[in-house]
């Protein structure tokens, strides 16, 4: 299990060498015991290797006593939803979310709908590496439930403007890359009017493409967008908790972008703050700023942009990376609300996508991710500020330092074993400019160490 990665991120590793369905198995009898409540909702994202790692996750929590509800194959953003409106309910699905193909994970939900936060995981984990000496419980029920997705549709469209959507008939092009969004995007969109073109959505499960919704991934979505004539494109990652929008001239929005011109649309809904996490660009402060409303920045994971959310009463919020939350329909970064936030935009402004993005300053936004050995990273934070001794230096989560009009971040990936970097300008020149100083601080630490 040394390649195996454990966070509050959840449990993620490549299937059949890090990740067996003996770790599933454990896992599951841990998180069984450890879930205060009766009740566990289970799903999963549509890799090949996703229901036997599933079926032996669900026997862990039937023998720790625990009664079991199989939604089948469902998106992230749905089940973290029924755990939050559902009383008595913890959660896990079986998902590596954006990642290759070849790995796979378990994301572990408490009963508030949310990933478990580093207290909840650190004491999930306790019981996990103790598990050999616990006792079975009797064993719980097992329910499935092949419904999930319509009535989270159904309540999803409480939230929306449907009859302006409707009324526009929009016509989309969607890019799932194979994942849930292959099974349930098309049907979505068509219950909104929308006239739908689906590419990448036959064989559930095998991706045609890397499938991190990004633009260097999804430059055929931006050209079947412009050839068909649509008013939008979608890209989803495989458990649907991430979402690229696609303009209708074909251009691939960048994530962060897209991000921003969502948040900007619900602030025009509803006022109120706004949470972010650390590496999410600095067009949100803008559009904040813009709108008088007070922008509050987390640690990246999810759940620690949600709990800050909930305790400032956000109106909105999410991560950087096309993860959009929407907290008057549930507390979870969701491709679906996203899409509908979309449409609904593009009804009430009578505007296409590429006029909107137009109205917003531009940043460049540079991220990269490097090997690097993770327990020498303080070295490299100290060289950054011996280098950067100009910028605000913030050790939020990892290191993130400000300057006038740009800033540069680097933090160790939850989900990989990588160091992210991350820097962001007005200009290319001072963007070009810190990714040569940051490297060069990483060459020189190679050359000390």
């Amino acid at each position: 299990m040394e390649q195996l990665i454990v966070s509050v991120s959840g449990i993620r590793g490549i299937y059949g060498k890090d990740l067996k369905e003996e770790d599933a198995l454990m896992f599951g009898k841990a998180f069984g015991l450890w879930a205060k409540g009766q009740n566990i909702a289970v799903a999963r994202d549509t890799r090949l290797s996703g229901e036997p790692l599933k079926a032996a996750f669900i026997s862990g929590l039937l023998w720790a006593g625990k009664n079991v509800s199989d939604f089948g194959i469902a998106a992230t953003p749905a089940l973290t939803w029924f755990t939050e409106k559902t009383d008595g309910f913890y959660g896990s699905i079986i998902t590596a979310s954006h990642n290759p193909v070849e790995y796979n994970g378990i994301k572990l939900i408490n009963s508030c709908g949310t990933f478990l936060n580093l207290k909840q995981f650190e004491s999930f984990f306790n019981t996990y590496k103790n598990i050999e000496k616990k006792k079975s419980k009797k064993p719980g029920v097992y329910f499935f439930d092949a419904h999930l997705m319509d009535r989270f549709f159904s309540s999803l469209f409480n939230f929306i403007d449907v009859s302006s959507i409707r009324k526009k008939r929009i016509k989309v092009v969607v890019d799932p890359v194979e994942g849930v969004g292959a099974i349930y995007s098309k049907k979505f969109l068509e219950m909104l009017g929308c006239d739908v073109v689906m590419i990448n959505s036959t064989l559930p499960g095998i991706f045609s493409h890397p499938p991190e919704p990004v633009p260097s991934h999804l430059r055929h979505l931006g050209e079947i967008v412009k050839k068909e004539n649509a008013d939008i494109g979608f890209g989803q990652d495989p458990d649907c908790d991430r979402l690229l929008l696609v303009a209708d001239n074909g251009m691939c929005v960048s994530e962060d972008l897209g991000f921003s011109v969502l948040i900007n649309w619900i602030l025009q809904r509803k006022k109120g703050p706004v949470v972010v996490n650390i590496a999410t660009t600095k067009l949100v402060d803008d559009i904040c700023r813009d709108a008088g409303v007070e922008i509050f920045r987390t640690m990246v994971g999810e759940v620690c942009v949600v709990e800050k959310m909930k305790e400032v009463g956000a109106s909105a919020g999410g991560e950087g990376n096309g993860g959009v939350i929407f907290p008057d329909f549930h507390y979870g970064r969701d491709s679906f609300i996203g899409m509908a936030l979309a449409l609904e935009m593009l009804a009430k402004t009578g505007l296409n996508l590429s006029e909107i993005i137009k109205k917003f300053p531009q940043y460049y936004f540079v991220k990269k991710k490097i090997k690097f050995p993770s327990e020498k990273i303080s070295g490299l934070y100290k060289k950054l500020k011996e280098k950067f001794t100009d910028g605000r230096i913030k050790h939020l989560d990892g290191i993130r330092i400000d300057f006038e009009d740009a800033w540069l971040g680097i933090r160790p990936s939850g989900t990989e074993p990588i160091v992210r970097i991350f820097v962001e300008g007005k200009d290319t020149k001072t963007v070009n400019s810190l990714i040569k100083e940051v490297q060069e601080c990483i060459n020189s630490f190679y050359k000390t160490v």
